[in-house]
């Protein structure tokens, strides 16, 4: 079964075929908290995290370029709310 941020990804792609989504990679996988998401398209300078211990909802959201935090507690309302800040 496929968790939350996979089915976020798989819908990122299907609209934005070119965005690229990262997970932070930390110095002690198993110890600490790898739920952080990097999403970003090419060419533009934007950074969007998204995060979620789980992977599963909810996530928060936050944009390097936006001083507001957003949560998403569905599939659709994180996906809605990365279109929002990426418009």
């Amino acid at each position: 079964m496929s968790r939350d941020i996979d089915r976020i990804i798989a819908k990122l792609k299907r609209k934005i075929p070119s965005v690229q989504v990262v997970q932070l990679r930390v110095s002690h996988p198993g110890a600490d908290d790898d739920g952080v998401w990097f999403i970003q398209i090419p060419g533009r300078t934007e950074t969007i995290q998204i995060e979620s211990s789980t992977g599963s909802c909810p996530f928060l959201i936050e944009a390097d370029f936006a001083s507001e935090r957003f949560y998403g507690r569905s599939v659709e309302e994180v996906f809605s709310k990365i279109k929002m800040l990426f418009a």
